[in-house]
């Protein structure tokens, strides 16, 4: 299921406002989270009354030269459960970088998986099936977020915006992502790139510098599957299914 990486001449066709992964059939989504270099590590609380900072968590975002080595790469857990009861799924994630490319791998155990959309359909609601989700904020003081969305075949959603309601699908004709997802014994992974090329059609500031923070979170989901479900790093406070809170996301030190 290996896809090649193509042309990197940008064929955005923007889809505003459409929803992504993660998002609940009524329009609300969800999440919740952990993680940092070898282990997982939560940030002090930030003062009374500071909850969207309370329960941040840390991530230290390995330097890799080419292709990461999996098995040198700390990995996080996707364990917070929130808004329905606790399922038996398990979540979690690895994310490197090098001076082209950050580099995510992400993993579940999940008896039932779900894998309607196929990779070619670029509208794909993967957030239905099975799915397994990066969002990230490439530049400190820059409001929007990027966030991409895979399900088992490799289908993806990606978007760029500000929150739930003020987002663009990015919807492109080639392949910069090179995703390839794997069956295992207990449920599915896949693994991706997001080129920096890719970042500055949309961020012209951005830079992968070390010892830079950036913010991020990552999520579980599976609105159609067997068990609905929504698992997140970091967590998140609010009443309804959203995701797309990025003021509760961890922090990615880049090494």
């Amino acid at each position: 299921m290996k896809k090649a990486l193509l042309s990197m001449v940008m064929a955005f066709a923007l889809v505003g406002a459409m929803a992504g992964c993660a998002q609940a059939p009524d329009g609300n989504a969800p999440a919740d989270g952990t993680g940092t270099a070898g282990q997982a590590v939560e940030a002090a609380d930030q003062g009374e009354g500071a909850n969207a900072e309370a329960a941040v968590k840390s991530y230290v975002v390995s330097r890799v030269d080419g292709e990461p080595d999996w098995e040198s790469i700390p990995q996080l857990e996707i364990d917070n459960q929130q808004w329905l009861e606790p399922v038996d799924i398990a979540a979690h994630a690895q994310l490197c970088y090098s001076d082209e490319a950050f580099y995510v791998r992400m993993w579940a155990e999940e008896a039932n998986v779900r894998a309607e959309y196929p990779e070619s359909d670029l509208l794909a609601k993967t957030y239905e099936d099975s799915c397994l989700e990066f969002f990230i904020s490439p530049v400190p003081g820059d409001s929007r977020y990027l966030n991409f969305e895979f399900n088992p075949n490799c289908a993806v959603g990606a978007q760029i915006g500000t929150e739930k309601a003020n987002r663009t699908r990015l919807v492109r004709s080639d392949d910069p992502y090179n995703a390839a997802a794997t069956r295992t014994e207990n449920g599915w992974e896949i693994t991706y790139q997001v080129p920096f090329d890719l970042i500055r059609q949309l961020y012209p500031d951005f830079s992968a510098e070390s010892g830079t923070t950036l913010r991020g979170n990552f999520y579980k989901c599976g609105n159609l599957t067997v068990q609905k479900h929504y698992l997140s790093w970091n967590p998140i406070e609010s009443d309804t299914p959203n995701f797309h809170l990025p003021e509760y996301f961890g922090e990615l030190v880049l090494e």
